[in-house]
């Protein structure tokens, strides 16, 4: 789940996880609060997924990519080039200095950068990118993006072939920037990559590992980085929170620099409490409700259509996501970005909200009320259902809060239940849940969230794990549309694929949309300047994504 969405903390919970990230963030004496020190000072960051940190820093492992441990990655590890998702443009070059592709998109030809070495000193070449593209090619649990490799090779020490079994244009961001080079020196001494909590990692990045402890690690200043004059600042240190509301006390207190939270007025919880607060928002994917469409009844269109059409999103994007969601497409296409793929037919379009034609839906689909005015199920059994977020997700847990509302007044008896990260996590995967309050992320373009959400090989059998496709959807039809986009860079094919695509969803809505994610990364100017801002997005400052602590804090210089 993204690391915006949250839960409403009790008090007693609030205190504790006050003082504890209080002590994590203050716990060093690099942490200075004095602005006379900042130029000592860690850099203190909540990715914002609640609980202690774990010991594993494996680049290679989902739990890491995708919880706080992330954070290093970028930091300490590097891949060959930026993809800043907050803007459709070119990437910027990092381990890779430029790139071509040939017309079948079969090969990728890099130009990595001289002169860089690892972090213990030997020195960085064009083998050790051909390795680790090699070792993700033999290694299933390894590639978590699905990666179409079929092999690697140094062509000399400043250059490399990737070759691909076919051609994949929209992964080329996670090919050439979500994948992160190790050094062959140590990893080809690993006798189980998969397995390995790589307790010290060693990299090519401007940062590199300090000390670990469950409520915080650090990572220190590489004095030998590659490039000239960079990074400014004396390191990060990322912290554990119990969620949003610990959080938010340790930035008003100028205990935290840099933290991705959602709140529900971040202009009167956040902006107005100091000159120093600021943030972003920015629509980075889509927020939803999951239905699991192996039960009933959520693998019936017109159930689903009628849960949708319930919903109260303004109330829901006012109340529980505080105002800066925007209201979504009924394509899942993204707008602005996506405007020039959404069809004629919903261009404009939001969701719709109707109660009395969601009542008629289900009537004309058969369901019928008791007595007691109980929504039944075509078994005539009552419908009840749980909605399943994380503990400590204040957002989300209200948004349930108001959906369990919406549902009633369509005779549903939904719960709202809340699971501690890793129980979530593990229901999402293996198909234990009824329906998830959560979220599709994309990439610089709209094909990872349709594929994530809709390719058939990303699912799984009900207590098995689906790498994406939690919701266990399958159509042929849909795995060839998103066949035909892989083949090409020509818009010709991709804007009306993209358009069957947001038509097939927004008819037959496998998802619920709730709203765009109006991803909100909060910060504080005291001790540090050059965060990306919203009239100035150089880079994604969303905290929770892989590469954008390593790529933004490089470049962040601390008040003098």
């Amino acid at each position: 789940m993204q690391l915006t969405l949250r839960n409403r903390m009790r008090a007693a919970a609030v205190v504790a996880a006050i003082t504890a990230v209080a002590l994590a963030v203050t716990g060093c004496s690099s942490s200075s609060t004095s602005s006379s020190g900042a130029s000592s000072r860690l850099v203190a960051v909540y990715p914002g997924n609640p609980g202690n940190l774990a010991n594993n820093f494996n680049p290679f492992v989902s739990d890491v990519a995708y919880g706080n441990n992330g954070a290093i990655l970028g930091a300490i590890y590097e891949p060959l080039f930026y993809y800043n998702s907050a803007k459709n443009e070119k990437p910027q070059p990092w381990l890779g200095k430029d790139f071509t592709v040939s017309p079948d998109g079969l090969s990728y030809k890099v130009t990595l950068q001289s002169g860089v070495k690892w972090q213990d000193g030997k020195p960085f070449t064009a083998a050790d990118v051909a390795y680790t593209y090699n070792l993700i090619k033999g290694n299933d649990a390894l590639n978590l993006y699905g990666l179409k490799l079929a092999s690697a090779t140094a062509d000399d020490d400043t250059h490399v072939t990737i070759n691909l079994t076919a051609s994949d244009f929209p992964n080329e961001s996670r090919l050439l920037g979500l994948t992160f080079i190790v050094p062959e020196h140590i990893w080809k001494d690993i006798k189980d990559p998969s397995k390995s909590t790589n307790p010290k990692p060693i990299g090519t990045g401007a940062f590199t590992f300090g000390q670990f402890t469950p409520q915080s690690f650090t990572m220190l200043k590489n004095a030998s980085y590659y490039q000239a004059g960079k990074p400014s600042v004396a390191g990060i240190r990322v912290v554990s929170s119990t969620g949003n509301a610990a959080a938010l006390n340790s930035l008003n207190a100028g205990q935290l620099d840099w933290a991705g939270i959602a709140l529900q007025d971040v202009q009167k919880s956040f902006v107005e409490k100091s000159k120093y607060n600021k943030y972003t928002s920015i629509p980075a994917d889509q927020k939803v409700l999951m239905p699991n469409l192996t039960k009933a009844p959520f693998n019936d269109l017109a159930f689903r259509q009628a849960l949708s059409l319930s919903i109260n999103r303004d109330s829901i994007i006012k109340q529980a996501f505080g105002g800066t969601d925007t209201p979504a497409n009924p394509t899942m296409l993204l707008s602005p970005r996506d405007d020039a793929y959404i069809p004629a037919a919903y261009k404009g379009k939001t969701m719709e909200t109707n109660l009395d034609k969601a009542k008629k839906t289900l009537a004309d689909a058969g369901y019928k009320l008791d007595s007691s005015g109980h929504l039944l199920g075509k078994d005539g059994q009552p419908i009840v259902f749980k909605i399943l977020t994380v503990t400590g997700y204040t957002d989300t847990i209200t948004a349930n809060q108001l959906l369990v509302q919406d549902f009633a007044k369509l005779g549903i008896q939904a719960t709202s239940q809340e699971d501690s990260l890793g129980a979530y996590t593990t229901a999402r995967q293996t198909g234990d849940f009824d329906l998830l309050d959560d979220r599709i992320p994309t990439g610089p373009n709209p094909f990872q969230q349709f594929s994530d959400s809709l390719d058939s090989s990303k699912t799984a059998a009900v207590g098995k794990d689906a790498s994406t496709n939690f919701v266990r959807f399958s159509d042929p039809n849909v795995d060839a549309m998103l066949g035909k986009l892989t083949a090409t860079n020509d818009n010709a094919v991709l804007t009306p694929t993209y358009q069957a695509l947001g038509t097939y969803f927004a008819e037959n809505q496998p998802y619920i949309l709730l709203s765009q994610n109006g991803a909100v990364s909060t910060y504080r100017d005291q001790y540090f300047t050059g965060m990306p801002t919203t009239d100035n997005l150089w880079a994604n400052p969303s905290n929770w994504l892989a590469s954008d602590i390593g790529f933004v804090a490089k470049d962040l210089k601390p008040v003098k």
